[in-house]
């Protein structure tokens, strides 16, 4: 057993979740976890940093191989050694895969907001089109209002599922929606699929494979850079079933070393040669619990909504009950808890709050939260 509640000292991490905050202020914002890292990535750095020699790296195909186990196992499907392309780490992957296609890109709002500042990375247009959400607080894509905005020179669609930051995990059947409206216009589909190992209801199904004209045309990226919690060590790899769209991709990476150092490479051999098995699946029950906390409480104030989150673990909470443009700020300054603007989604009236974390920590900022929602609600009246 795992000890998920223990505090590693994360304000002399040099982390920039915890260097910019100050006094006690709780920061619930960026996306990694307020956990140790998994032990045995740990203990491979560890050993790796003692040997004193640090020379170039090279691909190892013996990481290939776990990374195809890993999908086997976890997903049941297969993947071809020659189908793994090795990036920086997943957005660079996508800034390639755009610049690939050239012309505008396209995806659904709320979004991660390092994707809506792509185009500014990219060097092109996109087109933003907002999500449907029903009375249950239940988010979707909007192929209607997709397919209306669409014209001939949007090449790609970008996809990120899990979806950070609304925290749903599609179904098969919503993405064959999608791929069957992708192949018809074909689109390119770009899967950011960073989060796919925190699919907290177990459905996670990666993109390529969907179906046969899914795997054709799409760019699925995923890196264990979340899983693990070492966002620090930046990698990833891309899945490209199609040869003619792999070589492209490859010939836009631009000189970019793609494997990071010898460290990283000892790190990410760990995180998906089944070492960490145990250690994910103990993860995935102590966030759900920590979730399933955070829903309950938010759902008992009345002025926050919040989606059930599928995976991720980042709950998307409507504030406009709370009368602000800004609630990010109101709950900085009335309950010292640091949560991400809505705003970098595309929602100004909008928090995102991140729940990896201690239990007693979540707890906390539960409790300030809501009593500063208390105190607004009293002297409102």
């Amino acid at each position: 057993m795992y000890d998920f509640d223990q505090f590693p000292d994360r304000a002399g991490s040099d982390s920039v979740k915890w260097h910019e905050v100050t006094g006690s202020i709780l920061p619930m914002w960026v996306a990694d976890m307020d956990f140790e890292s998994a032990p045995p990535v740990i203990k491979a750095i560890q050993e790796r940093a003692a040997h004193p020699y640090f020379g170039y790296p090279y691909t190892q195909d013996l990481l290939k191989d776990h990374v195809i186990a890993h999908y086997k196992k976890k997903y049941g499907v297969t993947i071809r050694p020659e189908w793994i392309v090795w990036v920086p780490s997943v957005i660079p992957g996508v800034v390639a895969a755009l610049q690939m296609m050239g012309g505008k890109f396209m995806y659904s709002i709320p979004m991660y907001d390092h994707i809506r500042n792509l185009h500014a990375e990219a060097k092109l247009p996109v087109v933003e089109v907002p999500m449907k959400r029903d009375e249950n607080n239940h988010y979707s894509m909007d192929m209607d209002a997709l397919e209306a905005v669409l014209s001939p020179d949007i090449k790609c669609l970008i996809l990120c599922n899990p979806h950070n930051p609304v925290g749903r995990v599609y179904t098969k059947e919503e993405l064959l929606r999608l791929e069957a409206f992708c192949t018809k216009h074909h689109l390119l589909v770009i899967s950011d699929e960073i989060h796919c190992e925190l699919d907290l209801e177990d459905r996670h199904i990666p993109y390529f494979a969907v179906s046969d004209d899914a795997a054709a045309y799409s760019v699925t990226l995923s890196s264990a850079g979340k899983i693990c919690n070492i966002p620090g060590l930046p990698m990833g790899f891309a899945i490209i079933t199609n040869e003619s769209v792999r070589e492209k991709f490859i010939s836009r990476q631009d000189g970019l070393q793609p494997c990071g150092n010898v460290i990283t490479l000892a790190a990410y051999e760990k995180a998906y040669d089944g070492s960490c098995d145990q250690w994910k699946e103990e993860l995935r029950d102590y966030l759900r619990e920590n979730r399933d906390i955070a829903e309950a409480r938010f759902a008992k104030i009345p002025e926050i909504k919040t989606p059930h989150n599928e995976g991720t673990y980042l709950l998307w909470l409507d504030c406009t009950g709370l009368g602000t443009e800004d609630p990010a700020d109101f709950f900085l300054k009335r309950a010292l808890v640091k949560v991400s603007s809505g705003k970098i989604y595309g929602y100004s009236r909008y928090v995102r709050f991140n729940y990896a974390c201690p239990r007693s920590q979540l707890i906390e900022a539960l409790d300030r939260m809501e009593e500063a929602v208390d105190i607004w609600r009293k002297n409102k009246k």
